[in-house]
């Protein structure tokens, strides 16, 4: 593994882009780091642990673009690619999902990885080196309802990771998807408040419930998570390509 990498790294203002920010950055890495919210990326850039840090809607195919460029700008390749980006979409049966908000959770969650591997790739090959990683999620897994542009999204770039690795492994470039689970952060806080609120319970019981689905019986830390995502771009993961690992305690299902 070369000494110093250069890294980009996609929702990094809060939450796992964050922490997976912060990890390769103490590393010693060079972190291109971005997210849709600025206040965010204003206080990633204050620390200093983003060597560049810019508010970016990957969602928008043209300020995709514009970032990409402006990275390939200031550095010649990008070594590691983390498409991070996940939003949730609606919440809604499937002939209730408007087109907008459909088209919305396909453009964040699968085409911004698509364009941004299109961006890197070039570079990747003419080095012939490069490791991509994709963020997905348990849910293509458990299925939950009411959940259909999230899960088929996350499916749909798991499938791409695996065209992708297979297409790009002649090149020594690696490919592979990242499954975390029931995390515990900000965003899995709110969901446990929102569903108790509705239920009439706490949200301690509602954590509990699903914990029941969980082979371990606990939550993942987001340190748990970025520690794969470094593995998988390490030299130790040289042989690995074209894999889905789960960062899940054994998640197996959802109430």
């Amino acid at each position: 593994m070369r000494n110093r990498l250069n890294v980009v790294v996609t929702g990094a203002a809060s939450g796992l882009g964050r922490v997976v920010t912060e990890q390769f950055s103490r590393a010693g890495h060079s972190v291109f780091a971005c997210d849709v919210a600025a206040d965010g990326i204003q206080n990633l850039a204050s620390t200093g642990l983003a060597t560049a840090a810019m508010t970016v809607d990957v969602s928008n195919q043209e300020q995709l673009d514009a970032w990409f460029r402006s990275i390939l700008t200031a550095v010649e390749t990008v070594d590691v690619l983390i498409n991070n980006v996940g939003v949730a979409g609606p919440h809604a049966n499937v002939e209730n999902v408007a087109a907008r908000d459909w088209q919305h959770t396909f453009d964040a969650n699968l085409n911004a990885a698509f364009y941004a591997i299109r961006h890197v790739l070039p570079g990747m090959k003419r080095e012939r080196f490069g490791s991509i990683i994709n963020v997905s999620t348990a849910s293509v897994r458990t299925v939950p309802e009411g959940r259909t542009p999230y899960v088929v999204s996350k499916a749909a770039l798991e499938a791409l990771t695996i065209a992708v690795a297979r297409e790009v492994g002649a090149f020594n470039i690696r490919c592979n998807v990242v499954r975390p689970g029931m995390m515990n952060n900000e965003r899995l806080t709110r969901i446990l408040e929102r569903v108790a609120a509705q239920s009439g319970v706490t949200a301690q019981e509602v954590e509990q419930e699903q914990l029941r689905y969980i082979w371990l019986r606990k939550k993942v830390e987001m340190s748990e998570v970025a520690d794969v995502i470094m593995f998988l771009a390490s030299a130790a993961a040289a042989s690995i390509t074209g894999q889905i690992i789960g960062v899940d305690g054994g998640m197996h299902w959802e109430s």
